[in-house]
């Protein structure tokens, strides 16, 4: 079972059911009817994204440390077909999308072709993290923004999301520090360093805090608390580090808060 859920792991597709279930919550949070299609756009294009990423990672050492790198490496070939065939599903995909969806996901999509361009030809990019995070509060939100023509008020909700998601990534990347000095990444961390990364980890902590105390201050709202889970899951996971060091327990952890929404909507 662990060795599956390895690489399961390894192939992101622990990342895209994250992002499916956030965006069935959303559904049902805005009261949006939403297709199957738009799951798979979701779903396509952050497997993609996130593919890519760890593709051009992997070719760009020769002896990865990490095992999801050396996964990356050694099936090189097989993940460029089969991301050659999820692109096109994707592309035929689109005729069916409403076509504000496609107007809005096409400028998201031009953010996206160029962030990979920039890690592509900028090895040492050091806002990944940044711009990873927002696009993938963006695309969660795309959707149920742009057939609800959604309120202001609702725009600290993307706000918040991508500073959970942008938490999260600090926090595997406080982790991996060691190992991406030693493949010759870059990261957010690497560039502040341990001890003021970690300050700014908990500074997003309490920013994240604040504002879920402001929002629910009149009333209860559920996705408040949702955003206060999840963030109080990770400082923990940044703050007990031998605990979840072990098998790799803050990946499990630190990605699996983003199934949350989906217990919810069991609720």
């Amino acid at each position: 079972m662990d060795h599956f859920y390895k690489y399961y792991r390894w192939l992101s597709l622990d990342i895209v059911l994250g992002a499916i279930f956030f965006l069935a919550y959303l559904e049902k949070f805005f009261q949006v009817s939403l297709a199957w299609n738009v799951y798979f756009a979701l779903g396509s294009a952050i497997w993609l994204i996130y593919t890519t990423d760890h593709l051009i990672d992997a070719k760009s050492v020769d002896r990865p440390t990490s095992g999801r790198h050396l996964f990356h490496q050694r099936f090189f070939s097989l993940l460029i077909f089969a991301g050659g065939l999820i692109f096109m599903a994707a592309l035929i995909n689109i005729y069916f999308l409403d076509v504000r969806i496609i107007k809005n996901g096409a400028l998201l999509s031009a953010l996206c072709i160029g962030y990979l361009l920039a890690v592509y030809f900028f090895k040492k990019l050091w806002i990944k993290e940044v711009l990873v995070a927002g696009v993938y509060a963006l695309g969660i939100f795309l959707a149920p923004a742009t057939l609800t023509r959604i309120e202001l008020s609702a725009i600290p909700l993307i706000i918040q999301l991508f500073s959970v998601a942008l938490l999260n990534l600090l926090v595997f990347s406080y982790y991996d520090v060691d190992s991406d000095k030693e493949d010759g990444f870059n990261s957010l961390v690497i560039r502040l360093g341990k001890v003021k990364s970690s300050q700014l980890i908990k500074g997003i902590v309490i920013v994240i805090i604040v504002s879920v105390i402001c929002f629910s201050w009149s009333e209860i709202n559920q996705i408040q608390g949702l955003y206060f889970v999840m963030t109080c899951t990770l400082l923990l996971v940044h703050c007990a580090p031998k605990f979840f060091k072990v098998n790799d327990r803050y990946r499990t952890v630190g990605d699996g808060i983003f199934y949350l929404p989906g217990l919810l909507l069991l609720l």
